[in-house]
């Protein structure tokens, strides 16, 4: 089942967040090959987990996290991404969870014409716990 941008809800800081225009979160861990008799890999060793992401975000959603919090990088926070199907009793609710986030830097920028202020940050993510799920 494929979800639309309109079965999508964030919460996060505690409500949902009306103002959010786009989101990206990633997880990867480092895999690396093990050699050694001949040429070819043997086993496989497995390293660190490792978690990003980004926000994109009308201008009064950020004034709102910072008029709560006068220094954004000193907030920790919790993302919730919940996809709704818009057929609730056949489809499932899908939410992931992104914890320890932080804001790593903030730009203000707008260009002539523009009828709004859009504003994409980078987040640090300490966790990502994929496929929350459960079946109405």
């Amino acid at each position: 089942m494929a979800f639309s941008w309109s079965e999508y809800r964030c919460f996060m800081g505690g409500r949902f967040i009306t103002g959010i225009r786009g989101f990206k979160y990633k997880m990867g861990r480092e895999v690396e090959p093990i050699y050694a008799e001949g040429d070819e890999v043997v086993d496989v060793g497995f390293g660190n987990r490792s978690y990003s992401g980004e926000i994109k975000l009308l201008q009064n959603e950020l004034e709102a996290i910072i008029a709560a919090a006068p220094d954004p990088f000193a907030i920790e926070f919790t993302m919730v991404h919940t996809y709704i199907p818009a057929n609730s009793t056949t489809g499932r609710i899908i939410t992931d969870v992104c914890d320890g986030c932080r804001f790593t830097e903030i730009e203000k920028a707008m260009e002539q014409g523009a009828k709004y202020m859009e504003i994409t940050t980078p987040l640090f993510v300490k966790k990502v716990k994929p496929n929350t799920t459960y079946k109405q």
